[in-house]
């Protein structure tokens, strides 16, 4: 190996994303993973870019004392977790010091005293085992696990250190069954899907082609040899979703459910969402989630608030046992499908669910002159450009926003505030234990005299 292509520096920080950033002498950037700040490593060149250097870790000269042992042995070699090297509370402070980097990074202006306004981030309950939706990638040849990092190679696995055990039971199983093999073959990926409530797991087969008898006669195979399944699916694009033990293409996915105890307000809710839909992956820590956005709720006028990018109701039915209306929106089928009967199931009769593409329903909700006491947002990962600067003009006192984006977040929070809003707290909730992935809630309340 060239010697030109290793190069030996510190690393200063963690950034978005997860990778270390250091400097060679002459100033180029490099940016690794796996790394820990104040590390000396040797690293090797993979990209030579034109601003900085992608490389990847040869060697840990002097680590950092946050520094463990990583307990998965395919650590590494997995694209999926990237932060089992660092100690828990280690994680916990990088998260929230990425969080200050990228809120400064976009509006230095408006964050220039960060150890104001971001807390003490909300740690999980488990670091482990908390996972309940897996999806696993597919090579051409029937094998399967997860990307590596950076690459479209498949780390083989038979059981994920993240996942629930009931996940990894199935999993285990299914590693040396010829019947799932000769499914998993005309796959490109499947998914394991957790119901809580029942215990039971859903496998969702995403499908190359349309289902043949002979693929009905394995699942029933595969049904048979392994325990805790509740339902097998194929997914079959341009066919739609086919249980090949009842040999029929389905009209809907089955439920899953889990049932939410909310001590807050002292309440319990039955949660349900359709199989392949979106539903947090880490339940035990999405209760905590609720009670913080619960808690910012309480604390300010909240007779009617809008919940925009709603799903299936995590937010709006909660809050809706202390408002008098509560309005969620979202623009997917299966979302609001699972709101309006969780609203059923709860006996909610103040929350009520539209489905619309949410930029024209705030249009049209800024045109009707409605006003909402409180804003609840939790846009995807892109943020909500198409709406940030419509908010203001629903006359809210609060908003609150959740987001798993801290660019984008802070990208939005600066419209907000250059709105007359003022950002009151901003917490970091790690939903997501050993990955650089991040959770934050910012409470905006409206500059006095701003309406």
């Amino acid at each position: 190996m060239p010697k030109k292509n290793l190069h030996t520096l510190t690393i200063d920080k963690l950034i978005p994303g997860g990778l270390g950033l250091g400097r060679l002498e002459n100033g180029m950037v490099v940016m690794v993973r796996y790394v820990l700040p104040g590390e000396k490593v040797l690293v090797r060149t993979v990209a030579h870019k034109k601003d900085y250097i992608y490389a990847t870790l040869k060697e840990i000269l002097i680590p950092s004392s946050d520094r463990i042992e990583p307990p998965c042995p395919i650590y590494g070699r997995c694209g999926g977790c990237d932060l089992q090297h660092a100690a828990p509370a280690a994680q916990l402070l990088l998260k929230k010091t990425t969080l200050a980097d990228s809120l400064q990074r976009v509006a230095a202006h408006f964050f220039d005293d960060l150890s104001l306004s971001i807390e003490e981030p909300l740690a999980a309950p488990a670091q482990f085992n908390y996972r309940q939706r897996l999806r696993l990638q597919v090579d051409g040849k029937g094998n399967y696990g997860f990307f590596r990092p950076e690459s479209h190679q498949i780390e083989p696995l038979s059981e994920c250190l993240l996942a629930k055990q009931g996940l990894n039971s199935v999993l285990m199983q299914l590693h040396s069954l010829k019947s799932f093999q000769g499914l998993v073959a005309h796959c490109n990926s499947f998914e394991l899907l957790f119901d809580p409530d029942k215990k039971k797991s859903v496998i969702l087969l995403h499908f190359l082609r349309k289902p043949r008898p002979a693929d009905s006669l394995l699942a029933v195979e595969l049904k048979k040899h392994t325990s805790d399944i509740s339902a097998i699916l194929m997914q079959v694009e341009g066919y739609g979703l086919y249980d090949p033990l009842a040999r029929s293409f389905q009209a809907s996915p089955p439920i899953l459910s889990y049932t939410s105890v909310i001590e807050s307000i002292s309440s319990e809710l039955i949660l349900t969402w359709e199989a392949g839909g979106f539903c947090q992956v880490n339940l035990e820590q999405n209760s905590n989630l609720i009670t913080l956005v619960l808690e910012m709720v309480a604390d300010g006028p909240h007779k009617s608030i809008l919940d925009l990018y709603c799903g299936y109701g995590n937010f709006s039915l909660p809050v809706a046992k202390i408002a008098e209306k509560v309005l969620g929106i979202d623009a997917q089928n299966a979302a609001i499908r699972s709101g309006r009967r969780n609203a059923m199931l709860n006996r909610v009769h103040t929350c009520h669910f539209e489905k619309k593409q949410v930029p024209a329903a705030v249009n049209a909700i800024v045109a009707a002159d409605n006003l909402f006491d409180t804003i609840i947002l939790d846009p995807p990962r892109r943020g909500a450009p198409e709406i940030v600067s419509q908010l203001p003009k629903l006359g809210a006192e609060r908003i609150i926003y959740i987001s798993c984006n801290p660019a984008t977040l802070a990208r939005d929070l600066a419209s907000l505030i250059s709105a007359d809003y003022q950002l009151s707290r901003l917490v970091p909730v790690d939903m997501f234990p050993q990955t650089h992935h991040l959770e934050s809630v910012a409470l905006l309340k409206r500059s006095s005299g701003s309406l």
